[in-house]
């Protein structure tokens, strides 16, 4: 899965280098299949703390599941993957901005 951003025909230079800026208005994250994913796609496209919450719930629900029963961790990965999902959603943003009542 490529994790890359979108681009935008804007480019700054760092020491020489040409470099093109991520469009965090472009695409929304893709939907994340494994671990390291998700740790990526969250540093990427979530808010600054969003890695660091994500493994202070992770390292909590492998510390309290008992062994052979991991479905808090299932649920906490389950739970971070759609808060992204949401976050980086144009539908849910629009949905969220919208007024409530037609106000």
């Amino acid at each position: 899965m490529n994790l890359r951003p979108a681009t935008t025909a804007a480019a700054t230079t760092e020491e020489g280098r040409v470099t093109a800026q991520p469009d965090h208005q472009a695409a929304a994250a893709p939907r994340s299949a494994t671990l390291h994913e998700l740790r990526t796609a969250l540093s990427r496209y979530g808010l600054p703390s969003d890695r660091d919450l994500f493994e202070r719930d992770l390292a909590a629900a492998l510390d309290d599941s008992p062994i052979g029963d991991l479905a808090a961790v299932a649920e906490v990965i389950a739970t971070h993957r759609h808060r992204l999902t949401l976050r980086t959603s144009t539908e849910a943003m629009n949905a969220l901005a919208a007024p409530i009542g037609g106000q």
